[in-house]
């Protein structure tokens, strides 16, 4: 097994373990952003000083902006922070153990796919000239780590970018790029598909509106990928589809649990307290879907009010050549933590 397959093998048993040994996130609202801190610091103890130096931005840093969807070999930026692939063993577990405190257990799932879909990519004959690999990833801290202060932090690489907020003890993901190719593969001997779910139950909710709704919600046209990627700050996209007030009250229960598909990436009492205000705020939501709804081809959707921009993509019809999935979730009001609720 050479250096590279090694590095994809340990980062998957890393997070296996640390995801199925039970939460860590069983803890009242207060404490989550405090154990963020704490294992925040414990990988920060594990870099030398230039590691620290290169891992540490100001928190009002213009870098912040400094996340894509690309792969390394074509990005015309360098992305912020210390690399997985100069990370040693006891550096990538600490990184493991933070994302695992830092994000939900579905969260860090979640994010160990798209990076194992990668290692996947990486045996690819154009890995090379794209940079395909799972030691493409970069983690950064933009400000102190504190329970008592604000602070961010990033982590991504090809397919991901999660930007984790800390403000007055609470956390918020705004922006955060989710993508993966292939969407299907093997992972540690059984099927995996991360973003399945995306898919099947955005179809699921629109095969389950009453027929005028299903009319009203689909659109003529669709973004390539999204409208509000990655380059795209303060991008808000046309306002179109159904209007959800008029939705049945079950319909709007299955839109906000497509939602917490996204928005439970974070710990659990920010996630609830995230879906709460969107749940207060539904009337005021529009749902766009363009494409077939019975997975025979490529799928749009966008769920969009005042405080979310909520998009999901396939790059292609749905499971081809194991599929090509692109997704975005924003709060226009609370960008990098700026701002709102």
């Amino acid at each position: 097994m050479g250096k590279r397959e090694t590095g994809v093998v340990l980062m998957i048993l890393l997070f296996a373990g640390m995801t199925s040994a039970g939460s860590p996130h069983s803890v009242p609202a207060e404490q989550e952003a405090t154990a963020a801190a704490a294992a925040a610091h414990r990988f920060l103890a594990t870099l030398d000083e230039a590691g620290r130096e290169e891992a540490s931005l100001s928190l009002d840093s213009p870098l912040k902006s400094n996340w894509s969807n690309l792969p390394a070999g074509i990005l015309d930026f360098e992305r912020n922070g210390v690399r997985v692939g100069d990370m040693t063993g006891e550096q990538r577990t600490a990184l493991s153990a933070f994302l695992s405190t830092a994000l939900s257990p579905y969260g860090a799932d979640l994010v160990e796919g798209v990076m194992a879909a990668e290692g996947i990519l990486a045996r690819s004959p154009r890995a090379a000239r794209f940079a395909w690999s799972s030691d493409n990833y970069w983690l950064a801290f933009l400000g102190e780590p504190s329970a008592e202060d604000d602070w961010s932090w990033q982590f991504g690489g090809h397919h991901l970018a999660v930007n984790v907020a800390v403000r007055d003890g609470v956390l918020s993901m705004s922006p955060t790029f989710i993508g993966i190719e292939p969407a299907n593969f093997e992972m540690n001997g059984s099927p995996a598909a991360p973003l399945q779910d995306q898919v099947a139950d955005g179809i699921a909710l629109m095969q389950s509106l009453p027929e005028g709704l299903r009319a009203s919600s689909t659109v003529e046209s669709r973004p390539r990928e999204v409208y509000a990627g990655a380059g795209e700050d303060g991008v808000i996209p046309p306002l179109e589809g159904s209007r959800v007030a008029d939705w049945p009250a079950e319909g709007k229960a299955q839109l906000l649990d497509v939602v917490g598909l996204w928005v439970r990436i974070l710990p659990e009492a920010a996630a609830e307290r995230r879906l709460a205000e969107l749940r207060e705020e539904l009337d005021q939501v529009r749902f766009a879907w363009n494409g077939p709804y019975d997975g025979s081809g490529s799928i749009y959707y966008r769920i969009q009010g005042p405080n979310l921009i909520l998009e999901f993509s396939t790059q292609g019809a749905v499971g081809s050549d194991e599929g090509h999935y692109h997704s975005v979730y924003r709060n226009p009001a609370n960008e990098y933590g700026g701002g709102g609720a």
